[in-house]
């Protein structure tokens, strides 16, 4: 019994050194990075019916080119296209949001941007108001 407790404490003992020694890998990102030229958009005041396009530019401020997977929309009231293409490091692209006012009120909306980017997870705040 006292051999078995032994083993088990060298055993536990090995154990806690190993992970004392492993070094995790820090993240070091694809090398693509995005910057946008605003994060929110003002709508201003619309009526019932307005439809309202707007033209929202990032530049890839990383070092490998930029590549958007997929620009998500808050709501079925805006539709969006964006730069399929690969964008070079310093290169500008684009992202069309078009909102079509439906109901009167606060507008609050949000657009998910997913690319391969450091910050690979960007949130764009489209706002206004439907009188």
């Amino acid at each position: 019994m006292k051999r078995l407790m032994i083993l088990c404490l060298m055993i536990g003992g090995l154990f806690a050194l190993q992970a004392q020694t492993t070094k995790a890998t820090p993240y070091k990102g694809t090398g693509a990075e995005i910057q946008f030229d605003k994060l929110t958009v003002d709508f201003g005041t619309l009526k019932v019916g307005d439809v309202k396009t707007v033209t929202i530019t990032f530049t890839n401020i990383g070092k490998k080119p930029l590549i958007l997977d997929d620009v998500i929309s808050s709501c079925d009231c805006t539709t969006v296209d964006w730069s399929k293409q690969p964008i070079m490091p310093g290169k500008k692209g684009t992202i069309k949001a078009t909102y079509t006012a439906k109901h009167t009120g606060l507008i609050s909306k949000r657009l998910t941007v997913l690319s391969n980017a450091n910050t690979d997870r960007v949130i764009l705040q489209l706002k206004g108001e439907v009188k």
